[in-house]
């Protein structure tokens, strides 16, 4: 079964009910995946906004329904040195938090769901969902 592992752009907009981001996640049929750097970067969200409980519960009840939420772990770690060499030697680095997420999908031969497809195009061999 093929497993998706669902970005923070993703999350954002299907916790705000935006119907692309629902149907998106709602529709899929495979092994559905996050990262624990989703979740942070989603807790930096629930610590600007005045109504924590609501959002924090939100975020909490989205990552329960995962199946996998995936850690830091050697394989993992080894993949995001090696992109980051790899995109730092090209001028074409991006952010150290997106850098893991894209190291654990390559790590875990995960399809990565993102609406912001330009950013990850850069990581050689990343498979990006087609939406």
């Amino acid at each position: 079964m093929k497993t998706y592992l669902v970005e923070t752009s993703v999350i954002v907009d299907y916790l705000r009910g935006k119907q692309e981001a629902v149907d998106l996640i709602d529709e899929l049929e495979g092994h559905l995946a996050s990262s624990f750097v989703c979740l942070a970067e989603l807790y930096e969200g629930v610590y600007r906004v005045k109504n924590k409980t609501h959002v924090e519960k939100a975020v909490r009840q989205f990552f329960a329904s995962m199946e996998t939420v995936f850690g830091l772990d050697i394989r993992i770690a080894k993949d995001f040195g090696r992109l980051r060499a790899k995109l730092k030697s090209s001028g074409k680095l991006i952010e150290d938090m997106d850098l893991v997420i894209a190291a654990t999908c390559l790590s875990y031969n995960a399809t990565l769901i993102t609406f912001n497809k330009k950013h990850f195009e850069r990581v050689p061999g990343l498979k990006l969902l087609d939406s």
